[in-house]
């Protein structure tokens, strides 16, 4: 498959999620709920960076952003840990009913004249209380979720709302800041969390019982380690492997110029365009929409074995827009440059993810992710308190343009080294070949897609052999690569498949059920199988459950979502 076919393919599973998921009401409602979070939470981090500035000044803003990062980062594992206490609709509820009187709290005293201490910390708290939104949605989405395909793509849509909330934000808060202050932004935010929390206040009873806290029982080491073991354990593996320790330092970089742009973006609009407090929010909204239009593009990277020219291309155009945005000084190029250095930036973070995972052991995995994170939420808080110092040394564009050579030279230092990866890397084709033809794993992210291919194994199964029967319990899903598969239940036929890519077996497994039809290869057949805790992380979502936990600030310019796009799926029994 082409890269262009690649990228087609993902559009046309996207339009299948979206009408997939719009025939829940609950479903709708939950992901109407969490665009309103994700507008509120990105529009907000630009309204308060643009009201230190004035109230405590330039200087302040690296200092501004760190206190909203730090209390949310030592907050975030207790948060997480609320949807596995509570019931989750009840947990998402309160979650945005905090969230509103954080962020009316903020507003009022931005709005009243007090004290730029008190307004921090009001901030900061609102900064918090957002980390309750994204654990207890991924672990609720499950329940609401009437049957194996919904989920996926209810899993799928929550991903592009998060991409369209990170480019409405900004928007918002520019089109708010034309006429009003940061006060308002912040109001207007307030308003959005009770809405949300409106929207969400009578939801279905639960109906399936997969959750994030299950997982870690299904086969893998890591599933249960909380977010401390799994930072800690990753650093003792990250001295371990030198190619790992080259990629995180990568990824750690990237997340230094992502703190670094927070600040810088309010500096340009004010300092060097003059276009306002409603330009940074354009500047913003301009990033985030490249960064979306870089993880579809990133579609066309599954499958390739030489990843270092796709992340050496990624790190050029980054870096390039940006020292074009430094030197042509041009407020009308501005935003058009970024949405190309976005676009740049989303590949660097695909690319350099896949290539951790190709030379990460599989059991070693989680804890190096959990260490990634860890990495980068300090490299976000390096780069946010970097930024005052450089421009106040080199000026606003003199800032830029060392942010902007930060990533691109970071490749080129390791290039040798890189390309000896590639050099060295096996891809499962074959496996991902049959993943990219399946209605449930086809929409994963590149990086998530590749771990769910290096995860499964091959079976072949002669005519009359049963691959399912009918009460047994679930243990794996299957996907047919060749031969043809038989569904029966109770002794009627319900199917016969001979369709490649054609999958079976997760009603037991989401559900947590006996198997509830039979399933006999018909001719010799030959199937990938990939085993329940496997399956469960790529559907539901919850491979990346620390990702679930971040701060805002930490995923502010992060790729697609790690979660990944999710749609379609077969029962046993059924294809729909």
């Amino acid at each position: 498959m082409t890269g262009r076919d690649a990228i087609r393919a993902h559009l046309g599973t996207s339009r299948r999620v979206l009408r997939a998921v719009l025939r829940n009401p609950a479903l709708r409602r939950v992901q109407l709920a969490f665009l309103l979070f994700n507008a509120a939470e990105f529009g907000t981090w630009v309204a308060v960076l643009l009201y230190a500035y004035d109230a405590t000044g330039p200087a302040s803003l690296g200092v501004v952003a760190l206190a909203q990062l730090a209390p949310a980062a030592v907050f975030a594992p207790f948060a997480a840990s609320l949807a596995d206490r509570f019931p989750r609709g009840r947990v998402l509820f309160a979650g945005y009913l905090v969230q509103a009187l954080a962020f009316g709290l903020t507003a009022a005293g931005m709005l009243l004249d007090a004290p730029p201490a008190a307004v921090y910390i009001a901030a900061a708290g609102a900064a918090a209380s957002l980390t309750f939104t994204r654990p207890a949605q991924g672990s609720l989405l499950p329940s609401l979720s009437r049957t194996p395909d919904e989920l996926t793509a209810a899993n799928s849509l929550s991903g592009t709302v998060e991409g369209v909330g990170l480019l409405l934000g900004p928007l918002a808060a520019a089109a708010i800041l034309a006429v009003g202050t940061p006060g308002a932004v912040f109001g207007i935010a307030a308003a959005c969390g009770l809405l949300a929390a409106l929207l969400v206040v009578r939801l279905p009873r639960p109906a399936l019982p997969v959750g994030a806290h299950e997982l870690g029982a299904h086969g893998h080491p890591d599933g249960g380690a909380s977010g401390l073991t799994l930072v800690t354990g990753g650093l003792r593996a990250l001295a371990a492997s030198g190619d790992t320790r080259l990629v995180v330092g990568i990824l750690g970089l990237r997340m230094l110029a992502s703190g670094s742009m927070d600040v810088l973006f309010v500096l340009l609009a004010l300092q060097v365009f003059h276009t306002g407090e409603s330009g940074a929010g354009i500047l913003n909204a301009a990033l985030g929409a490249g960064t979306v239009l870089g993880g579809a593009a990133s579609f066309a990277l599954v499958g390739r074995r030489r990843l270092a020219p796709a992340l050496a291309l990624g790190a050029l155009a980054w870096g390039g827009a940006l020292l074009a945005v430094g030197t042509l000084a041009s407020a009308l190029l501005a935003p058009l440059v970024l949405a190309i250095g976005g676009m740049g930036f989303a590949v660097c973070d695909v690319t350099g993810r896949t290539i951790l995972q190709r030379v990460t052991p599989d059991r070693m995995l989680a804890r190096v992710l959990g260490a990634l994170e860890g990495i980068g939420l300090a490299a976000l808080a390096v780069g946010s308190l970097l930024v005052p110092v450089l421009a106040s040394a080199v000026g606003v564009t003199g800032a830029l343009v060392a942010v902007g050579l930060l990533l691109p030279a970071g490749v080129a230092v390791a290039w040798t080294h890189l390309r000896e990866i590639d050099r060295r890397a096996t891809v499962p084709v074959r496996e991902l070949a049959l993943l990219g033809r399946s209605p449930v794993f086809a929409p994963l992210a590149p990086p998530q897609l590749e771990t769910a291919a290096r995860r499964t194994r091959w079976m072949t199964f002669e005519a009359g052999d049963v691959l399912i029967r009918e009460g047994d319990e679930g243990d794996r899903y299957y996907i047919l690569e060749s031969g043809e598969l038989r569904i029966s239940r109770a002794g009627r036929i319900l199917r016969t498949s001979g369709d490649p890519g054609y999958g079976v077996g997760e009603t037991a497994l989401l559900h947590d059920v006996p198997r509830t039809a039979t399933v006999t290869a018909t001719r010799p057949s030959v199937v990938l199988a990939l085993e329940r805790g496997d399956f469960l992380e790529a559907v539901t979502g919850h491979d990346a459950a620390l990702g679930m936990t971040v701060p805002a600030a930490a995923r502010r310019f992060a790729g697609p979502d790690e979660g990944g796009d999710r749609a379609g799926g077969d029962q046993e029994g059924r294809n729909p």
